[in-house]
């Protein structure tokens, strides 16, 4: 019974702007365990195993600490976005854009990200572990402290990124570019990467 009522459809009426839509069609939001799914909603905390989030426009969402186990983020929007310390374990984020968006101390545990645009992100402090990364753009982001562990990496483009004190351990980097970034302290990395 709780699973039927974890995701909800709300139709509102339109207020009346002229143009913006016809007077007899309504504007549906979808609510998943109460929080509002649309571009700059407040759910920190939120609690979103298993939705489908797929095409979604999350951007500028706070979503810090939510819970996205096995979520559906197949091409969402989740551009400058807030998911500081949240749990993307089994999450699909193919495909997603996620640009200027903070992932401080994030778990992207069995995860796939394959061809998401995630430039000028920051992910310091997070994991990254059995996860497929291929295809995936990373420029100009930010991976202090992040642990890489054994992931797929197979032409991610992680150029001009900070891989300061980052762990990098048996992960697969065939045809992946590192050039110009910051790899200090970072343990794993190699010289030929540079």
């Amino acid at each position: 019974m709780l699973a039927a009522l974890a995701s909800v459809t709300v139709s509102a009426q339109p207020t009346g702007d002229v143009g913006a839509h016809p007077a007899n069609e309504a504007i549906e939001t979808l609510v998943i365990n109460g929080c509002p799914i649309w571009t700059y909603t407040r759910c920190p905390g939120a609690d979103l195993r298993h939705a489908n989030l797929v095409g979604r426009n999350l951007a500028g969402a706070d979503l810090r600490g939510a819970d996205l186990t096995r979520a559906d983020l197949r091409g969402a929007n989740l551009a400058a976005a807030n998911l500081e310390g949240a749990n993307l374990t089994g999450a699909r984020l193919s495909k997603a854009t996620a640009a200027n968006t903070d992932f401080k101390k994030a778990r992207f545990v069995g995860a796939d990200l394959e061809g998401a645009r995630l430039m000028r992100s920051d992910f310091s402090g997070a994991l990254f572990e059995g996860s497929n990364l291929e295809l995936a753009r990373f420029n100009h982001a930010w991976f202090v402290g992040t642990r890489f562990i054994s992931n797929d990496l197979q032409e991610a483009k992680l150029a001009a990124t900070n891989l300061k004190d980052a762990v990098f351990e048996g992960n697969f980097v065939r045809y992946t570019l590192f050039h110009e970034s910051n790899m200090e302290g970072c343990q794993g990395c190699k010289k030929e990467w540079e």
